[in-house]
């Protein structure tokens, strides 16, 4: 390792053999140490696609894309080498940069530890020890910070605020309106710390069209979480109430307990929640008193040049319903699975797209009975599959202040044709943290 670290920049991070390299390798050697990061990434990868599989050369693609801000990406490079004891604490300690600088401080220390406690270099356990401190130090500054906030602001365009069927909207002129909406997000933590500690935390959200009042909706969240660590787990317990309204109505309010476990797992975040709730309707929406319980699986990890987040849901219900003229019964009791991913890049280093797609299965408890105008009663058990896709965008003008963009789109298909519609969203809005 002593040997290696002779042409081992370690605050460049580059790595450059001992011979002179042909083509692309040593034109990327070249271009690094000009500062021309661009031109370098450039030229490792085609050496990289004329077959140079090297090692040193996954190293310089990896240090050069963090050079560039691209730090997901990098750590792509950097996990396989941790396999070998040549490359191993040079890739820990670049994975640790490449966390911190994307705001991961806990992956970031863990890997700065083992650093410090394992690797041969001393000049290697001292830079990952000073950045430890640093680290230690802004901790500390975000304990003395006890709150955090976020509020954003957006408008868009909705062509099926009904989710109508596309043949009934032919019919009608009200199924698309502009909106606005607002969005408010705090907390607080009242004792301890992010780690293990006490916080209160709140969120205000409301969607106004512009035409379509009846469709307005508003909800108003607050809750009590605990933090703590267990057997390497970042653990959150806590309970939340909320109040949801439609059209000036209020259509449920509810009370909910949430569990939630998270760790990192090699190159990636687990996350693991549990949340049972049990909702008390309005006057008009009584159907909807019960239990809703929910259970969630996330996983993130550096891929695809980017970031994926590949998620599970499974959600399930157990309301009053809707009983009407003795004989007609609705099921608002759906079981769901929803599986998705998304994908998140970023081309520069203020700049984030991110792509994604969920796919839902609901079956609804209890079989429907719907009398038609001739007196016969119709029996079905309804079922549903919806597609959701979206693509949304972030540009942040300064570490607090970002525009943002989102386009989504909804396909649903139910086993009855009134229900099966299909729509699209587009809004364009600021956000703010503090």
């Amino acid at each position: 390792m002593k040997r290696n670290l002779k042409w081992l920049a370690l605050v460049a991070g580059l790595a450059v053999p001992q011979v002179l390299f042909a083509g692309e390798f040593a034109g990327g050697i070249e271009a690094f140490r000009s500062g021309d990061y661009k031109r370098a990434l450039q030229l490792f990868e085609q050496a990289h696609s004329a077959g140079n599989n090297s090692s040193r050369l996954k190293y310089n693609l990896g240090v050069t894309l963090v050079k560039l801000g691209r730090y997901r990406e990098a750590s792509e490079y950097f996990y396989p080498l941790l396999s070998q004891p040549e490359w191993r604490d040079l890739a820990r300690y670049n994975l640790a940069l490449a966390a911190e600088r994307q705001g991961s401080d806990l992956q970031a220390a863990r890997h700065y530890r083992q650093v410090t406690a394992s690797a041969d270099s001393e000049k290697l356990r001292k830079l990952a020890g000073k950045r430890l401190r640093a680290l230690a130090v802004a901790d500390a500054g975000r304990h003395a910070k006890r709150g955090l906030g976020l509020v954003s602001l957006s408008a868009g365009y909705d062509d099926n605020a009904y989710a109508l069927q596309n043949d009934l909207l032919e019919d009608v002129d009200t199924g698309d309106d502009s909106f606005s909406e607002a969005f408010a997000w705090g907390q607080y933590r009242l004792r301890g710390t992010p780690a293990d500690g006490w916080r209160i935390y709140g969120y205000g959200f409301t969607r106004r069209y512009s035409e379509l009042d009846s469709l307005n909706l508003a909800s108003v969240s607050a809750g009590l979480v605990r933090d703590d660590r267990w057997r390497g787990w970042n653990t959150e317990l806590g309970a939340a109430t909320e109040f949801i309204s439609l059209g000036g109505e209020e259509v449920t309010r509810q009370l909910q307990l949430l569990g939630r476990l998270k760790r990192t797992l090699g190159p990636g975040l687990l996350s693991l929640s549990y949340i049972p709730a049990y909702y008390v309707g309005g006057d008009e929406y009584s159907y909807l008193d019960g239990w809703r319980q929910r259970f969630g699986v996330k996983w993130r990890q550096p891929a695809l040049g980017g970031e994926l987040l590949a998620f599970y849901l499974y959600d399930n219900n157990d309301r009053a319903d809707l009983v009407r003229q003795a004989s007609d019964y609705y099921s608002y009791s759906p079981a769901r699975h929803s599986v998705g991913t998304e994908v998140e890049w970023a081309p520069a280093s203020r700049w984030t797209v991110a792509t994604g797609v969920e796919f839902r299965q609901s079956v609804y408890a209890g079989t429907n009975l719907v009398t038609a105008e001739d007196g016969s009663v119709l029996r079905y058990q309804r079922e549903s599959d919806r597609i959701k896709s979206w693509l949304s965008t972030k540009f942040r003008f300064t570490p607090r202040f970002s525009l943002d963009g989102k386009v989504v789109n909804i396909d649903n298909q139910e086993n009855r044709e009134l229900y099966t519609f299909d729509k699209s969203e587009i809004s364009f809005g600021v956000s703010y943290i503090f």
